[in-house]
């Protein structure tokens, strides 16, 4: 037909359209039941998290302004007692988590077991201080992780991502280099020579390229972007999940460069997307909806990343297959990891602090209103009126100094409002005493304690509320951070390809390490460095008994013969109050051995005949000591033989061999 053109679809075309269709469904069913079940939920936790109440209306929908409606900040109380504590517990110590070499089979082990450093021992402890560095430098592990946990405790379940990010970025350095000076007649660049005839050089501007990033990305998810199979309990047992991001073409045409995707522009919807979730999550708070944007550069583009463990897929507005093939990570692992405050079996999602208090957060802001109602209603004054009592508003003004003309003074009385019940007080304290039994933060956990409690029940609450903790830690080392150092190190042994030089902190101070593809292979048990949760109760009382245990043993006759080991007591009573540095605090070992000899050989010329002192003296250098009551010592010679004894003296502080 004339003016009519046809587009014939080739069976490629045909088959990346039934692919990308069966990927949406399964994305959009996925995200369909996350909102339908959780939305609603996660969007009061945050409220409540942020102290918001919505406004009290009456029967026809106006609202009511004569009512207190404020809300207590409590649930933001118990998250904000409770994540310091996660977070505290999880990185004590450094590095946070710990490798241990495992050989990889009977044969290696057989072959390497005689050599005092073998070498998958070697291999866990460079990749030990190449994560450390990743942890503490390209990414900082403790921030991302108070982000990750503070979501957990609000909505009760963390998400994160852990993938590879490569960036590079242009810079401008000051390089030496050839110094030109413009030539007086023809006005041309000439290279500048000295009187020497060489070539002069100066600091010179020159724009290079540098790689910024180019290691392990861990990213914790906001919930409204992260979608799962809804039949899974975990990341492992899922079929399929993955995440939705918001990138600007150019970041799009980036990991297109590095061949991570394809893309067709011509062939992508144009549209410019906003994040619905972050709209919708601002729009509780009275933040309005990001704009729509002019510039076509800030135009934002959604991108589905769909993970299987042996397939991925990427996916641009929902309408083009930017990638679909097998799992990039050599792992064949879904890249993410999940923990839940609270674990629900067969459940992905778990149970939050915020959900947990809920009921118990209505019941404390209705018993404050109620209250504030009652008192706004004593100090506004009411009066009975006597009918037929001529007294109108004209002739009649509650104000001080004013009267009223009564014709009986019964005719106005001022109506009597009993104060307060003292028992609603003890209401709200019950109230939050439930909310702090269910979530295990109590006072003493706040750092206060109730007035007239005894230390034992004091300590008993902390040593309880301690074992709630130490669970959750356990699980957020089990479930998040030992599975992403996993993904760490798998990655790295996949992507680092060329030798690395770190700069590491140590007992011994800072060292450069030197790190090849080579030395980061092998197969590591991973554990977690982190430290018990200690109740605060009884941590005060170990700082108490050990400043008390090193009084008394310092002055026993072992430990002032030994002091190498009255040192190490002692560095325990800094440890006990949490100082970190001792070593710049104590001397060092030399420094003790040192001292130790010196006390050794006084004690033993102590020991020797006093005219054997005074020779021993003498080859020291040492000036003579006078003896009790200020005469000198007496002169050698004219007693027993004692060469022996002197030449043993001599020997002991380096005098050489005989007299």
């Amino acid at each position: 037909m004339k003016g009519v053109i046809i587009i014939e679809t080739t069976e490629t075309e045909k088959d990346e359209k039934t692919r990308l269709r069966k990927l949406l469904n399964r994305i959009e069913a996925a995200e369909k039941w996350r909102d339908s079940g959780y939305k609603k939920k996660w969007e009061r936790y945050y409220k409540r998290y942020r102290n918001l109440v919505d406004a009290i209306v009456d029967e026809d929908g106006k609202v009511v302004t004569d009512r207190s409606n404020i809300s207590i900040p409590y649930p933001f109380v118990q998250v904000e007692t409770v994540l310091p504590r996660l977070v505290e517990s999880v990185f004590a110590s450094r590095p946070y988590v710990t490798l241990t070499g495992t050989p990889k089979d009977a044969a290696e082990y057989r072959q390497f077991q005689h050599l005092e450093e073998k070498p998958w021992d070697v291999s866990a402890d460079k990749h030990q201080k190449l994560l450390d560095h990743q942890h503490n430098v390209p990414m900082s592990l403790q921030d991302l992780f108070h982000g990750g946990l503070k979501t957990m405790c609000i909505y009760g379940t963390t998400v994160a991502y852990v993938g590879w990010r490569y960036d590079e970025r242009k810079v401008i350095r000051k390089e030496m280099g050839q110094a030109y000076g413009v030539d007086e007649e023809t006005g041309d660049k000439v290279p500048m020579i000295d009187e020497m005839g060489q070539p002069i050089t100066e600091l010179q501007p020159v724009e290079g390229t540098e790689t910024v990033h180019d290691d392990p990305e861990v990213k914790f998810l906001d919930l409204g972007l992260f979608y799962v199979d809804r039949n899974a309990e975990d990341i492992d047992t899922a079929r399929y999940c993955g995440h939705l991001c918001y990138m600007t073409k150019e970041e799009i045409q980036s990991l297109a460069d590095q061949e991570v995707l394809k893309v067709e522009w011509d062939k992508v919807k144009k549209s410019d997307k906003k994040n619905t979730a972050r709209d919708d999550k601002m729009a509780l708070v009275g933040v309005p909806a990001s704009e729509s944007t002019t510039n076509e550069e800030d135009e934002l583009f959604e991108v589905h990343y769909y993970y299987e463990d042996d397939e991925q897929a990427i996916i641009i507005n929902r309408s083009y297959l930017a990638r679909d093939g097998e799992n990039p990570f050599y792992h064949r692992k879904k890249p993410y990891v999940s923990d839940t405050y609270t674990k629900l079996p067969g459940e992905f999602y778990g149970i939050g602090i915020i959900e947990m208090i809920e009921d118990q957060h209505d019941e404390l802001n209705s018993e404050r209103n109620q209250r504030m109602d009652y008192r706004s209603m004593s100090l506004r004054r009411q009066f009975t009126q006597r009918r037929g009592a001529e007294i109108t508003p004209k002739n009649w003004t509650y104000k001080n100094h004013g009267r009223i003309l009564v014709d009986e003074h019964d005719d106005i009385k001022q109506l009597e409002v009993p104060s307060i019940d003292g028992s609603t007080f003890n209401q709200e304290a019950t109230i939050k005493q439930d909310m702090q039994d269910t979530t295990g933060a109590h006072d003493v956990v706040m750092g206060t304690s109730s007035a007239g409690e005894t230390a034992t029940t004091t300590m008993s609450k902390d040593n309880n509320s301690s074992m709630r903790f130490r669970l959750t830690v356990t699980g957020v080392e089990k479930n998040l951070l030992v599975p992403i150092a996993r993904l760490m190190i798998q990655l790295n042994q996949q992507f680092i390809d060329d030798a690395r030089l770190l700069d590491v902190s140590d007992d011994k101070g800072m060292q450069f390490v030197e790190v090849t593809p080579e030395d980061i292979q092998g197969e590591y048990r991973i554990t977690a460095a982190g430290s018990s949760v200690e109740p605060m109760a009884n941590k005060e009382a170990f700082k108490q008994r050990m400043t008390e245990l090193f009084a008394i043993a310092s002055k026993d006759p072992f430990y002032v013969q030994f002091p190498q080991y009255r040192k190490n007591l002692l560095k325990k009573v800094f440890e006990a109050y949490d100082i970190k540095d001792t070593d710049t605090l104590l001397p060092s070992d030399e420094e003790v051995m040192g001292a130790m000899e010196q006390q050794v050989i006084g004690q033993y010329v102590a020991s020797l005949p006093p005219e054997l002192q005074e020779l021993i003296g003498m080859a020291s250098g040492a000036p003579p000591q006078p003896q009790e009551g200020g005469t000198a010592p007496p002169q050698s010679g004219g007693g027993a033989n004692t060469a022996m004894q002197a030449e043993r003296g001599l020997q002991v502080i380096g005098g050489g061999g005989g007299l």
